[in-house]
């Protein structure tokens, strides 16, 4: 194979090819690592094989045999050989924890299918699966410090240096296209006036009327005689030439008027229209990590500007087509109001937040009208070109724009990190006073602010210089107290001590522990603790306000992924392995891939208060999926780990929760789909109309399993019992509605009725699937797409199942009898938003029963 003399190809075939990363054991200490592979794929080969894993290597008498337990991790390659990419990811060592590495190309889960695929490949071409994944190079850098931050760097911008000239440039560009534009257009005109093209002008006038209007004309100069080829004079064809018609360039005259302007020596003026003109501050993806960040504009009005164009705003750059201005991704981060001049401009000053999937670009640009109003804008644009000749005068000027961080981030320890911190080895106290600070300050922190017993402190300190006489040194025997700490009932349970068994209003410091344990599963964090102290919390305002807070936090992760697997029941997505002569490509990493599209999605509402309507769970025209749930649904265009929200075509069966695999592959056995289970589980979840528990006794459908009939046939089974069939009349047509999604929540139109003969499967029937159906005592369903519509169209009965699950989650016990009021509360001002998820979470945190012990 080529290239071989730069890197080598990982081979899938029987045996299992990969790559080890063995260093000296004596160097790889425990602690957190980088592994970097640089990689890419090999032009043609299988999208499915464009994954490789990690993980530790197998060795079973010397023999390569792939890795010891399950991998580490999977990783998409999204490089080619002729532009590899670079994957990186993080590896802990521990005390137990082998010290070598491996990479190879992600597996097939079924191995006996897997070996007879690559010798009957072998038996085609000789060698078996062709190579997919070339590797270039692997590296493992550390331990890498904890406590390590990254530089501090500031990025200018100075835009006299980048805009300026490109306006200019683009100018003179303009300008050399018509004056070629012209000397075409001469020999055309001349040419087109023999007999035998005007004969061609008057067929062509027949059929387009237009043809008289110069721009029209001269896009049907290639059809005449003898006219100059466009290509002579840098055009690809006659209507590219035609586009470069000085009637056409619409705004050759904003440019020149820009570039006429004084001050441009020192900076550039923001234009409001023409695509929107920005200033675009990068930073290399690699340099920019997550931290926090301060963006600074240094900017002044242009004298005369009205007070409604003084606003500049920073946001994200989009880009529609590359190297156009197409102002902001998605709403800006923040509005700014100019107050400075060009004479005296001001700095303003802008913190920002950069995550892990934070765009790595920011722009900015002079404050745009909404999205009802642009029409008003470019009206007024027009209206005012005819009177200058250009349109909207330049209202901001900016010198300079530049991006500084990562910031340290001030009071960023916690815990027992800044407890040790504040109470280093070396002060003037003594020993044991020392260790008491550090033990009753963690205790502080651990029990969420309520103080330790004073007896309680004496046998922790007494504990501590037990060990210290034993000899251990004074960082070691500091552990066995801090250890006692977290295994006692302080740190293990909240403290909500009641008051002679009374129901009473919880003080706010346990308000905010119960707020905090609610959203983030953690302990309440300083400006919880603050507004307790103050005793601000339990009011309305401030309640609602720190619900929101929370909720944009990255630590609400933890209350997204617990509620959604208690909600919606997701441990049933754990309950089956797939087959994976039928299933593919449904692995671990697909499988942990379509719960996170799950959480993501529910993320989503949760976090967006004007796309939040808790209907979209039910059907949305929008995904959240990374690379390799993409090239699982056959979505193209998407590559990489990240999660973000991919637009959905027309007629698309995605979008919502019966669009993802997770729910079906949760109404399966792993080998076949199950309507029983996917429509019982949609009158639960999704209607808030659970059936009934199956009865004992049920007839048993494995006597129909060899049968070549079709599922509908089967399922009649079930109706043969009276006490079967009240329940699987409303059951089961649901469940039909989504035949259309095999067991692995793949598309498909057919369906197979297969029998196992040993190891493989013999396929007896196949048949057309019929997804048509209708709710017991309902509404009629075509097909998946109606029924999809009819369930959205119920979303208040999905809303009532959705407030009974978070009320339970919230208040840690059963919905029950006692809390229809409550439920009652929350749906009502839910519906006044829209049925906005986090209205729902923050109506819960404002009502007595949560507030209440």
């Amino acid at each position: 194979l080529p290239l071989s003399d730069r890197g080598t190809y990982l081979k899938l075939g029987w045996g299992i090819q990969r790559i080890d990363v063995t260093p000296p054991k004596a160097k790889l200490v425990p602690g957190t690592y980088k592994l970097r592979i640089r990689a890419g794929s090999v032009k043609g080969s299988n999208p499915n094989r464009h994954f490789i894993q990690i993980g530790h290597p197998q060795r079973n008498n010397g023999v390569m045999a792939g890795f010891e337990g399950k991998p580490i991790s999977g990783h998409q390659v999204n490089g080619t050989i002729e532009n590899p990419g670079i994957i990186e990811t993080t590896v802990k060592i521990g005390a137990d924890t082998p010290r070598e590495f491996s990479i190879q190309e992600r597996q097939p889960e079924d191995r006996n299918l897997h070996r007879k695929e690559f010798f009957r490949i072998k038996q085609e071409n000789g060698y078996g699966y062709p190579p997919a994944v070339w590797v270039d190079w692997i590296e493992l850098e550390g331990p890498i410090q904890r406590q390590q931050v990254p530089e501090s760097v500031v990025t200018r911008v100075e835009p006299e240096k980048t805009i300026n000239p490109a306006n200019e440039e683009f100018i003179k560009q303009i300008k050399e296209r018509q004056e070629r534009f012209k000397q075409w257009k001469k020999a055309v005109d001349e040419a087109s006036k023999t007999p035998e093209n005007q004969a061609i002008i008057a067929e062509i006038r027949k059929t387009d009327r237009l043809i008289d209007h110069p721009n029209r004309f001269y896009g049907y100069a290639d059809r005449l005689k003898g006219t100059p080829n466009p290509k002579d004079f840098g055009f690809i064809d006659s209507k590219k030439a035609a586009a470069s018609d000085p009637s056409r360039s619409k705004n050759l005259a904003l440019h020149k008027h820009y570039a006429s302007l004084p001050h441009r020596d020192t900076g550039t003026y923001l234009k409001l229209t023409l695509g929107t003109g920005r200033v675009i501050v990068p930073r290399k993806k690699k340099e920019l990590q997550p931290g926090n960040y301060v963006i600074r504009v240094r900017v002044g009005a242009v004298k005369g500007t009205p007070a409604s164009r003084r606003f500049i705003e920073i946001g994200h750059p989009q880009r529609v087509i590359a190297s156009r201005d197409w102002g902001l991704e998605g709403p800006s981060i923040s509005a700014h109001q100019v107050t400075g001049t060009i004479e005296e401009p001001q700095i303003i000053e802008i913190p920002i937040e950069v995550s892990s999937d934070t765009i790595r670009e920011f722009a900015v640009q002079e404050k745009q009208p909404n999205t009802g109003k642009l029409k008003v804008l470019w009206d007024e644009h027009n209206k005012l070109k005819k009177e200058n000749g250009y349109g909207h005068p330049p209202a901001i000027w900016i010198d300079w724009v530049e991006l500084e961080g990562p910031l340290p981030k001030e009071g960023t320890k916690s815990g027992l990190a800044r407890t040790l911190a504040d109470n280093l080895i070396g002060s003037k106290e003594s020993e044991s006073e020392r260790a008491r600070k550090i033990l009753l300050d963690f205790s502080l922190t651990a029990f969420r602010q309520v103080k330790p017993a004073p007896k309680f402190i004496d046998q922790l300190l007494a504990l501590f210089k037990t060990r210290r006489a034993g000899g251990e040194p004074f960082e070691v025997a500091i552990r066995t107290p801090l250890s006692v700490i977290l295994a006692s009932p302080g740190f293990l349970y909240l403290h909500e001590p009641s008051a002679e068994k009374q129901r009473r209003t919880l003080t706010d410091r346990e308000l905010a522990v119960r707020l905090a344990y609610f959203l983030w599963s953690a302990p309440p964090d300083a400006e919880l603790l603050a507004l307790a102290e103050k005793n601000d919390l339990h009011k309305s305002a401030t309640l609602r306000q720190q619900v929101s807070r929370l909720l944009a936090d990255p630590r609400s992760d933890e209350f997204v992924s617990g509620f959604v697997h208690q909600w919606l029941d997701m441990e049933r997505l754990d309950f089956f392995q797939f087959d994976t002569k039928l299933h593919r490509e449904f692995d671990e990493s697909v499988r942990a891939s379509a719960r996170r599209e799950v959480y993501e999605s529910f993320a989503h509402l949760l976090r967006d208060p004007e796309a939040g309507r808790l209907g979209k769970l039910l059907k949305s025209d929008y995904v959240f999926i990374n690379g390799l749930l993409a090239n699982y649904y056959g979505i193209e265009g998407v590559t990489g780990e990240e999660f973000r929200k991919v637009k959905l075509p027309a007629g698309s069966p995605r979008g919502g929760l019966l669009g993802t695999a997770a729910i079906h592959a949760m109404g399966s056995d792993g080998v076949e789909s199950s309507p029983v289970e996917r429509g019982a589980w949609i009158l639960r979840y999704l209607l808030n109309d659970p059936p009934p528990p199956a009865p004992p006794n049920v007839p048993q459908l494995s006597r129909l399993a060899d049968k070549p009939i079709t599922t509908r046939e089967r399922l009649r089974a079930h109706q043969e019992e009276a006490q079967c069939a009240s329940c699987h009349r409303r059951i089961d047509p649901i469940g039909f509605g989504l035949e259309n999604f095999d067991a692995a929540g793949k598309w498909r139109t057919t369906e197979v009725h297969r029998t196992k003969q040993r190891r493989n499967w013999k396929i007896n029937k196949t048949w057309k699937i019929d997804a048509s159906g209708s709710f017991h005592n309902g509404p009629e369903f075509a097909d998946y797409f109606e029924l999809r519509d009819r369930i959205t169209e119920r979303e208040p009965d999905f809303a009532r199942g959705f407030t009974e699950a978070l009320i339970a989650y919230a208040l840690g016990r059963p919905f029950g009898f006692t809390d229809e009021d409550l439920a009652n509360e929350i749906l009502t001002a839910a519906k006044a938003k829209q049925y906005s998820v986090s209205e729902f979470v923050k109506t819960l945190v404002s009502s007595e029963k949560f507030r209440r012990k």
